[in-house]
């Protein structure tokens, strides 16, 4: 507690020094924390995504004849197969057909249309995902059977095409009528995986008979939430379908692994893409970035910490004179350091998370390849900015620059001696 009161005191002393000492630390924790905010909100477990990390995508299969050919899932190999599976917590299948396309929806007056985004699934999707109703249900098991043309939307739909409770009016989509049987809280666009206007079953008739296909042969990505201490054990049983799925195509066998991604190695794939198609690890380029982001700001600093060392040397020499310890001083002195630095770091944390919000329709486009967004400004909620591993980031980044900003050069300056610290007084 004594060394907080000195560093209060030397805050008040010298104001200059210490508001330049904020403001450098406070610029290299916004530019650090900015680029570790946008990578928390695309691999941290934020609802509706809240199984990112025990995630598999399964997107297709590996043509053990072919490599270079990506074969289709169809639905099909989801029933039989997949969604039989043991060893996941979680399973849930999405078309991978017409999940990039925009569809044109009929307003509420009949006369003026607008574009959605809509994501074919089945029922376990909104077991994987948790969204907030607002209003009904997700469809049921037996909606999905018999082809039934249900939907769910989110609340800003649902304020477009009905007044009141939405749930049980009819909607217009590529000239196909729907249901709504749900109403969710709208999500964000950052949610890339899960993200939509409105979801329906793949095997709604009126649609399916629109564009004249079969269901059974639509082709679908499979997602597999497996808790940490399963995952030997569900490789295993990949293996085991993947070699029952061969017995009975033996002429175009597929491997299931070659497809296989984890969510944090899917974002490495997008790293590697925004990197130009660095085929290392994409952490060799992020380290050393931020590592340099700290670095320079951490020589600036250490000129300052080392500048005010010079004037306060006799000082300290005083005080080494009558018995005072060189690691005791050395304390003091990173502990004034160390309270300037995280007060700098709480400034900068505010900076970071100002232009995360202020520049939200570009930014994570800028720093995340992959995360672009089909509206214009992407909906942050608050837990996107309050996680435990921002605060733990963060702290840790103040901690670095402390080091090696403050310990160093004051360490060189309490290695003199006592006699030629006190003659720079002359």
């Amino acid at each position: 507690m004594r060394y907080f009161r000195q560093a209060l005191a030397m805050m008040r002393e010298e104001k200059l020094y210490s508001a330049m000492y904020i403001a450098g630390t406070a610029l290299a924790v916004a530019f650090v924390m900015l680029i570790a905010e946008v990578y928390y909100v695309k691999v941290a477990d934020i609802a509706p995504e809240v199984h990112r990390s025990t995630t598999y995508y399964l997107y297709g299969y590996g043509m053990k004849n072919e490599p270079s050919r990506l074969g289709n899932i169809v639905h099909d190999d989801f029933r039989d197969l997949f969604q039989k599976m043991k060893t996941p917590e979680c399973i849930t299948a999405v078309t991978n057909f017409w999940d990039y396309n925009l569809f044109s929806m009929k307003l509420a007056d009949g006369l003026h249309d607008r574009n959605v985004k809509v994501k074919m699934t089945e029922p376990g999707f909104f077991h994987f995902y948790q969204y907030r109703f607002i209003e009904g249900a997700p469809f049921t098991q037996d909606d999905f059977d018999n082809g039934r043309q249900q939907v769910v939307v989110t609340e800003e739909i649902a304020k477009l095409v009905a007044k009141g409770n939405a749930v049980g009016s009819t909607i217009s989509i590529n000239n196909s009528d729907f249901r709504i049987c749900g109403v969710v809280e709208t999500p964000s666009e950052l949610a890339e995986r899960c993200v939509a206007d409105v979801w329906w079953p793949y095997t709604a008739k009126g649609w399916l008979d629109y564009q004249n296909e079969n269901y059974h042969e639509i082709p679908v990505m499979v997602y597999f939430s497996v808790p940490a201490d399963r995952c030997d054990a569900f490789k295993q049983e990949l293996k085991e379908v993947e070699a029952r799925y061969n017995s009975l195509h033996k002429a175009n066998p597929v491997d299931m692994f070659a497809r296989l991604y984890t969510h944090y190695a899917w974002i490495g794939r997008e790293l590697n893409d925004l990197f130009n198609g660095w085929d290392g690890n994409p952490l060799w380029y992020i380290v050393p970035s931020v590592l340099f982001l700290l670095f320079v700001p951490a020589v600036n600093l250490s000129g300052m910490v080392a500048s005010r060392m010079e004037r306060h040397l006799p000082d300290m020499a005083v005080r080494k004179a009558f018995g005072a310890k060189r690691r005791t001083l050395l304390w003091q002195v990173v502990v004034e350091n160390l309270v300037l630095t995280i007060i700098g770091g709480i400034v900068g944390l505010c900076i970071a998370w100002m232009a995360l919000y202020a520049w939200r329709d570009w930014v994570f486009v800028i720093f995340a390849y992959g995360a672009t967004t089909y509206n214009a400004v992407p909906i942050l909620k608050g837990e996107m900015f309050f996680g435990p591993a921002i605060f733990a980031i963060a702290l840790l980044v103040c901690c670095v620059l402390n080091v090696l900003a403050a310990t160093l050069p004051a360490w060189l300056s309490l290695r003199r001696p006592i006699v030629e610290s006190m003659m720079i007084k002359k």
